[in-house]
């Protein structure tokens, strides 16, 4: 289990060598940076797996922009 930190993230954009928006990048902290809560209030954590699938998905974009079509594996 983990939660995404700005180091973390920082350290992903730097080594996929993208550029995303400041709000973007709030946004991805706010919503794996803390804990995440279910319908009924149990507590929960996203997994490493969780986390990166969804940075694969929301940096896609930046990337191909960036990086003439290239994509994350």
């Amino acid at each position: 289990m983990m939660r995404l930190t700005a180091r973390g993230l920082n350290s992903i954009l730097r080594n996929l060598r993208v550029s995303i928006p400041a709000e973007v990048k709030r946004e991805l902290l706010d919503t794996y940076g803390h804990f995440a809560t279910d319908d009924e209030g149990h507590v929960f954590e996203y997994t490493e797996q969780d986390i990166c699938e969804q940075l694969r998905k929301k940096l896609r974009p930046y990337e191909k922009r960036q990086q003439g079509g290239a994509t994350l594996s």
